[in-house]
């Protein structure tokens, strides 16, 4: 009986030694390591995880922090120093397209060579270079040297040959986008009938929409160490949440301080939504309620208004609302007001809240004021883009058994 589990770590880690030079590397094999100058790299450490029979793992993290690494630990291609992991069928992976082909021996020679160190026998792979060649669409130049195939040629083939071996396992590494733009979908139609036929994918990628639509579970690396393990759309929003920076006290384009004896803000706080801390979290659609307070000490008051806004990476403005766009005035020594969002928009990210106590018109600008910490808003669909659209489907002469129990569909009778 089959193990249920495709893949199984315990404790992986990856230690790179870095020398200063040649002669370094040979010193220390003559000295029997007496004379080691190696700087010693944990490109990564203690990555546990399971992954079931026909899952797809999403691989998450900056640049640098151990996802090929753990690519190339999973597919053979380097021995892990530290920790072990199991395998059950045949591993495939595509790390660097065009990778593994010998530059002199024909397309069908390296898809032949590539297939039997799969662990395929050569029959096997005969059987399948038609197809192999067919969906590369290079069945002309199959017996031409693969230094004669252009970049994208050679992109095809190597992935039209790992896909044609059917591997229980599939490793891919920023290789979702293959060719040009008909090639592109071919391969995402590919990937979706591997998945569905019982396929295991481990796929790393920046591309976090995609992860989302192809994955069931994700990973996160941060500088080597998993920094979370769960469901592809909740962990791939955090990672969203977490790349996205506010603005620091010493950006310049950071609040501002009042001048003497000009109007400024008393307070502005968080009443509704999130828990007060650190990091203060609310999740898209949610209400949020916000207080303002201002004062006015000058001796002629003429009318103000406040305005708040919402700053993703401290410099792209999301969203604002403003009291003069409302038609209302703020006449008066002092007072509060409370902004009440019955339903937050913004999808996930990390944002800089600033009220903004403005002039009449909203032109001038006399105080700025931040929340305390950044806003993470978190999200859990599927949405695209910066916002969450508020929006409903009409069914029109359509069957009523493919309308779904949803608010957002309705049917509809036609004239």
């Amino acid at each position: 009986m089959k193990s249920p589990l495709a893949l199984q770590a315990e404790g992986l880690g990856k230690c790179y030694s870095v020398w200063p030079n040649d002669s370094s590397r040979w010193q220390a094999a003559l000295s029997f390591g007496r004379l080691n100058r190696a700087r010693k790299v944990q490109a990564l450490e203690d990555v546990s995880f399971e992954l079931k029979r026909g899952a797809c793992l999403a691989l998450v993290g900056d640049n640098g922090a151990g996802k090929s690494t753990l690519l190339k630990l999973l597919s053979g291609n380097t021995p892990p120093t530290s920790g072990r992991f199991r395998t059950s069928g045949r591993v495939a992976a595509l790390l660097e397209l065009g990778s593994g082909f010998h530059p002199d021996y024909t397309g069908r020679e390296n898809v032949l060579m590539n297939g039997v160190l799969l662990g395929a026998s050569r029959r096997e792979v005969k059987a399948r270079m038609g197809e192999i060649f067919e969906f590369a669409e290079l069945q002309d130049v199959a017996d031409a040297p693969v230094r004669t195939y252009s970049s994208g040629m050679a992109m095809r083939l190597a992935f039209a040959s790992a896909m044609g071996m059917q591997p229980e396992i599939l490793l891919l590494d920023e290789v979702l986008a293959v060719g040009d733009m008909a090639f592109q979908k071919r391969c995402v139609d590919r990937l979706f009938d591997y998945r569905a036929a019982g396929g295991t994918l481990i796929v790393s990628s920046h591309s976090l929409y995609d992860l989302r639509q192809l994955c069931d579970e994700a990973l996160w690396l941060d500088h080597g160490c998993m920094r979370g393990f769960g469901p592809a759309t909740d962990l791939t929003h955090d990672y969203a949440a977490h790349c996205v920076g506010a603005p620091s006290a010493s950006d310049p384009s950071a609040p501002s301080e009042p001048t003497p004896e000009a109007p400024y803000l008393s307070r502005f706080e968080l009443v509704e939504g999130t828990t007060a801390g650190s990091s203060q979290r609310v999740a898209s659609g949610q209400a949020l309620r916000l207080r303002i307070g201002w004062e006015d000490p000058r001796a002629e008051r003429r009318p103000l208004s406040l305005g708040v806004t919402f700053t993703r990476q401290g410099a792209t403005l999301q969203a604002g609302v403003a009291t003069h766009h409302d038609g209302l005035s703020l006449l008066g020594p002092g007072g509060q007001l409370e902004l009440e969002l019955p339903d937050l928009s913004l999808l996930a990210g990390r944002f800089s809240v600033v009220a903004h106590l403005l002039d009449e018109h909203g032109v001038h600008r006399y105080h700025e004021r931040a929340l305390g910490s950044p806003l993470t808003v978190t999200h859990s669909g599927h949405d695209l883009g910066l916002v969450r659209l508020a929006h409903r489907w009409h069914g029109i002469d359509v069957p009523a058994s493919l309308i779904p129990d949803s608010p957002q569909v309705v049917q509809e009778e036609s004239a």
